[in-house]
């Protein structure tokens, strides 16, 4: 269930109107007022990450699974050593 509160909060520290952030997700303001509103609840997989990535936050910080807003970066593996770089 996605958490309209967060949405706004970031929709506003980022100086976005509603239409503003439903264009750049390519969905209306009315869409984006009802997710804030919580009469919408549910996104598609693909709606919720681009709403995180216009908000520049974790698709589990909307979903409420984190309190950290910020994204997710994979971890790091490790480079493998080739035969050249040991020689």
């Amino acid at each position: 269930m996605i958490d309209g509160a967060r949405i706004r909060q970031l929709r506003t520290q980022h100086a976005l109107s509603q239409g503003a952030l439903g264009k750049g997700i390519g969905k209306d303001g009315q869409y984006i007022s009802k997710l804030e509103r919580g009469i919408l609840t549910s996104v598609t997989t693909d709606t919720l990450e681009q709403l995180a990535g216009a908000l520049d936050c974790s698709t589990d910080y909307l979903l409420g699974r984190t309190d950290d807003p910020r994204p997710q970066t994979p971890p790091q593996r490790p480079r493998r050593r080739t035969a050249a770089s040991v020689a």
